[in-house]
């Protein structure tokens, strides 16, 4: 077997209305109907500290972190999940592990009984969280066969090429109202991923709001300049931010869809073919950034 080592470094920001997780199928489902202003609640739940994981990218492979799986979750957790704090809370630990076991699949709406929000679920548990995270990261890299020798890619490339990019993670955040996922190619043998629920165009480029596993009871700010060759973070150095994992995306907006009883923009499919989406999204994230 290949080997891969992903090490998760960090990096987030969203300027937004508060807002609170649905407790309801009609709070729920409010968010995917045709106006801008349903289709940005998503986005704007991502900018209250309480709809985010209560502990930062920790775990994985060699203790090297499982960014990828926990922006993955947040990502699940904000498109699919109702909290019903007025609900007895699971008193067994498997009922509880099952819920989580629920939201990494993304193929249903979850109801997590007995919290009002991910802080809350996430604080009390952390470990049972992780260990799911842990087991993500394993299961795409061994039984889907995602590893490879090393995350060595381009940390820079051509300006038009970088701003061409952004120009797509603009029309599919602020746009489409999707939140995006993004690997980020760093020096090394490095990888990271960060969520994007925020960007707004500037004269000269863009203010980019991003959730970062690393610090993910915060929000920052990065921005990108027409004429950059990568982002540069202190601590991190150059990177090039690559959108990745739609496939996904569409997967859990249209099970979404279903639950609420509108038509889906593409098409649910067999288990099967689900798992073949979630190779071809993680091969296309291994593979970017290398030429």
């Amino acid at each position: 077997m290949k080997n891969l080592i992903l090490v998760c470094v960090s990096l987030l920001t969203i300027t937004s209305f508060a807002s609170t997780m649905p407790q309801t199928k009609a709070e729920f489902c409010g968010r995917f109907g045709e106006r801008p202003s349903d289709k940005e609640i998503i986005q704007d739940l991502s900018s209250e500290s309480v709809n985010l994981m209560a502990f930062k990218n920790d775990g994985g492979l060699f203790n090297g972190g499982v960014c990828w799986w926990h922006s993955r979750f947040q990502r699940n957790i904000l498109y699919l999940s109702i909290f019903r704090p007025d609900l007895a809370k699971p008193k067994n630990p498997r009922e509880i592990q099952n819920l989580i076991y629920q939201v990494r699949l993304g193929e249903s709406v979850v109801v997590i009984p007995g919290y009002a929000n991910l802080e809350e679920f996430s604080t009390e548990n952390q470990k049972l969280i992780q260990a799911e995270l842990n087991s993500w990261q394993l299961y795409d890299g061994v039984v889907l066969g995602g590893w490879m020798d090393g995350l060595k890619g381009d940390t820079k490339i051509e300006a038009n090429l970088l701003s061409s990019m952004m120009n797509e993670v603009f029309n599919y955040v602020s746009v489409k109202k999707k939140i995006a996922y993004e690997k980020l190619q760093i020096k090394g043998i490095t990888s990271h991923a960060w969520l994007i629920a925020g960007i707004v165009a500037g004269p000269n480029g863009y203010e980019i709001g991003y959730i970062d596993s690393n610090s993910p009871r915060m929000s920052q700010n990065y921005s990108f300049k027409n004429g950059d060759t990568s982002f540069f973070i202190k601590g991190y150095g150059n990177f090039v931010p690559y959108l990745e994992f739609k496939r996904e995306e569409e997967r859990i907006t249209d099970t979404a869809r279903i639950y609420c009883n509108l038509k889906p923009h593409g098409l649910i499919t067999s288990k099967k073919q689900i798992e073949k989406d979630n190779l071809l999204d993680i091969q296309d994230a291994l593979s970017a950034g290398h030429n």
